[in-house]
């Protein structure tokens, strides 16, 4: 490894420190996505036992932006998104925005969902997403999810999905997801799940987990800190560039901080490394509820 390298990998290091240690400093004074935020779990209201504190993220718009470095010569990532979430009867809708320069190019993501609670017990996700410019960016994405709540409060989530992507070279992704989230009657929430995702072409078999703890609750604050790792079957980093069937870590933390009624700021430090590339920087942005 080269002098510039190992001070590339430790500018990247210091940058996650960093940005750990501002998330941390503000707790003192809250997640992947990411990405994204969880997806928001539906309770109905005539539940007969009481239900379990879910982690309610709705009927809210946030915008922000985001800064990562990238070792190796990778350069820097910077972008901004946009996003927000109403509910309307059983459902709940989501649409997102996100403008992003990665890789030297540039491109906007565009995402639309639906949540919607069947009954008490069940309740299903979908959600649809395409995109302008930015070779990184997907053509074409699907996501699709069914939960199931057990036990006397409702406390127990379990969850199977769906997933298509579809890059814009000659790779396409088909997945399928598997995962459980557990609310403790403290302001506690566990989350586990892996994904088995077959990547052509070549029939690339690419599974990853991830676990995630969550401390927290609605109109407070919510601290999340997830950790995934797995396989990739591939990872565009270049319009006619792939690094292909690779191992690879992720470390989030995210602080969802009310700093008003109905209004706040949402951090993330996130760190991501492969045998490439290190990954790491923050996004702050704001949310306005209604």
């Amino acid at each position: 490894m080269s002098i510039s390298d190992r001070r590339g990998r430790q500018s990247a290091t210091w940058l996650l420190i960093l940005g750990i240690a501002f998330a941390c400093a503000a707790h003192a004074q809250e997640n992947a996505a990411l990405p994204g935020l969880q997806e928001p779990s539906p309770q109905s209201p005539t539940e007969e036992a009481p239900p379990a504190e879910l982690k309610l993220l709705t009927n809210y718009v946030e915008s922000g932006g985001n800064y990562l470095a990238l070792t190796d010569g990778f350069g820097n990532w910077t972008g901004g998104y946009a996003r927000g979430v109403i509910t309307q009867k059983n459902s709940i809708w989501n649409a997102e925005i996100n403008g992003q320069h990665e890789f030297g190019d540039a491109g906007v993501y565009f995402g639309v969902g639906n949540t919607y609670n069947f009954n008490p017990d069940w309740y299903g996700s979908l959600t649809l997403g395409s995109s302008t410019g930015g070779f990184f960016w997907p053509r074409f994405r699907a996501d699709g999810f069914i939960n199931k709540k057990w036990m006397g409060r409702r406390q127990l989530i379990s969850t199977l999905g769906f997933g298509y992507y579809a890059a814009k070279d000659a790779h396409r992704d088909h997945s399928f997801f598997v995962g459980s989230t557990y609310y403790f009657e403290k302001p506690w929430i566990l989350e586990e799940g892996v994904r088995f995702n077959v990547s052509n072409p070549g029939s690339v078999f690419a599974p990853a987990g991830f676990i995630a703890v969550t401390q927290g609750r609605n109109q407070q604050h919510y601290i999340t800190l997830r950790a995934g790792l797995g396989k990739e079957a591939y990872q565009l980093v270049g319009p006619t560039s792939t690094i292909t069937d690779f191992q690879s870590q992720t470390l989030t933390i995210t602080w969802r901080q009310w700093v008003g009624p109905h209004w706040g700021v949402n951090v993330v430090a996130d760190y991501y490394r492969n045998p490439t590339y290190l990954r790491g920087g923050t996004s702050f942005g704001f949310f306005k509820e209604f």
